[in-house]
């Protein structure tokens, strides 16, 4: 590095070879050092960020499932306040029945009420039993279904058991269909068809 010290045509003198040669050594090792040292930032930088990517996103799974959560939550309480009255006044008419199951599906979400309207469309186009991945299709047309799956199945499956659609597997697929108690049946519903990006 420092060879511009030297100059073959004058004899070099030991003593300045030396401290030469010392400040070389020193500065390689300087250099070294700082490498390393950037090395050991790039390694730091890189936990970090690929930190932040994991803990975004299981921060996000996190909202999502007390969402859900939260959701069932309502509808629970609501039918536990139902079963309450319902034991205070033995006698109950078919209407008051058909009042508790809306207001069940009042107390919804949207996403759930999203698939009860959807199935219903299709219903309407004689696609009464469709696959969940055709649902997720439409519910979700700019995300991959395996990314989707597990949300769409649980969403189905909360639904099946408050008896508005009901769900049959079939080799490898599942199917569903919506029951009586779907609110949108009977409705002129009309499927905007999403073009997926």
């Amino acid at each position: 590095m420092f060879n511009f010290f030297k100059k073959k045509s004058e004899p070099t003198d030991d003593k300045l070879k030396k401290t030469v040669e010392v400040m070389q050594d020193s500065l390689k090792k300087s250099f070294d050092n700082i490498k390393q040292d950037f090395a050991a930032m790039d390694k730091h930088n890189k936990l970090f960020y690929e930190k932040h990517d994991t803990h975004e996103k299981k921060h996000k799974d996190h909202d999502e499932r007390l969402q859900k959560l939260h959701e069932r939550i309502l509808i629970l309480e609501s039918m536990v306040n139902k079963t309450n009255m319902v034991e205070d006044s033995p006698i109950q008419i078919n209407s008051e029945v058909e009042e508790q199951e809306t207001d069940v599906f009042g107390t919804m979400g949207e996403v759930s009420q999203k698939i009860c309207y959807i199935l219903a469309a299709l219903a309407q186009e004689n696609k009464e039993l469709v696959t969940l991945k055709t649902l997720a299709e439409e519910m979700y047309p700019d995300k991959e279904y395996h990314s989707i799956r597990s949300t769409i199945s649980q969403y189905t499956t909360e639904l099946e058991e408050l008896g508005f659609v009901q769900k049959k597997k079939k080799g490898k697929h599942v199917y569903i269909k919506s029951t009586e108690k779907n609110p949108y049946l009977g409705k002129k519903i009309i499927l905007k068809k999403k073009v997926r990006t």
